[in-house]
């Protein structure tokens, strides 16, 4: 069975927290970066009956608790990050492990449109479907056609769309593990995609905080509200929760303001959750995703 794993791939109490994009939280008892669909089935039908197991991304949309994981944490290799193009089908098979930009930049090069607001989101293709990831009026299941999983005993399971119940930021992809999926293909111009992509980058880089510790967006938008208005209405736009801070670019992002902990983050939402409530009524729900456990004080 360990035939399979390659042991320059198995870290120890790794320094998970530091890896995501707010760069705060603890270790993980094991992290490891699975390059085969049989190695990551061996770890869900084996390991974790000993250990509880996650799966990361980029760790964009990820606060880890400053307690760390005592579990496995497992990251798709470079052998997921594929994209391939069937002509004659018009169809896209995207690796798990896809980072957004390489997407975009891919579509771009092929003259394919329709994955231009990729440019405009952090993350890899499998956490893109999972949360049904979008903007500027497009979600990444528009045309989403099927997509192969592991699912959470180790199974391979091919899903189509109709499968699958996608909704405003989710899906019931639950804990499946997605090592592909495609997508139908549709094609425009190079300007026309090229001058898209360069009106989203401008666009994100007026209205979102760049070149800081942040993640991607904190609440999702509750029906018929904009996350980021109703923060402004209780008047925590720029506010401070030890290192953690509101941006003052857009209030529906965070900031680690250099010192700040997983807890001081976690600490900051929950307040704004508890002052939109007591004030509208509306239910704020985290779009970015919390694990591990809390540090012992």
């Amino acid at each position: 069975m360990f035939n399979y794993f390659n042991k320059n791939n198995f870290f120890f109490n790794y320094n998970l927290g530091s890896k995501t994009w707010f760069g705060t939280g603890g270790k993980c008892f094991c992290f490891i970066t699975v390059d085969s669909k049989r190695t990551i089935s061996i770890i869900l039908k084996y390991f974790k009956r000993v250990f509880p197991v996650f799966i990361v991304g980029a760790g964009s949309n990820l606060i880890v608790r400053d307690g760390g994981i005592n579990g496995i944490v497992i990251k798709l290799g470079k052998s997921f990050s594929q994209i391939k193009l069937y002509k004659k089908e018009s169809i896209l098979e995207i690796g798990g492990s896809t980072k957004d930009f390489e997407i975009s930049k891919f579509c771009l090069k092929n003259n394919i449109t329709g994955f231009e607001f990729l440019s405009g989101v952090p993350g890899t293709l499998g956490g893109n479907l999972k949360m049904n990831a979008g903007c500027y009026g497009h979600e990444i299941c528009d045309n989403f056609l099927e997509c192969e999983v592991i699912n959470n005993v180790g199974e391979k399971v091919v899903k189509k769309k109709k499968d699958i119940t996608f909704g405003y930021r989710s899906s019931t992809l639950g804990d499946d593990i997605v090592i592909s999926a495609k997508f139908k293909v549709n094609y425009a111009k190079t300007k026309t995609i090229s001058d898209k992509i360069k009106t989203i980058i401008k666009e994100r880089k007026m209205s979102q905080p760049v070149g800081v510790r942040t993640g991607g967006s904190t609440f999702s938008n509750p029906k018929n509200h904009l996350a980021w208005k109703l923060i402004d209405a209780i008047k925590y736009r720029g506010k401070s929760c030890g290192g953690a801070m509101v941006s003052e670019h857009h209030s529906n992002f965070f900031i680690n303001n250099k010192s700040a902990t997983s807890l001081d983050l976690e600490l900051l939402g929950e307040e704004i959750r508890t002052k939109v409530w007591d004030k509208y009524k509306i239910k704020l729900e985290w779009e970015i995703a919390r694990i591990g456990k809390y540090k012992k004080i």
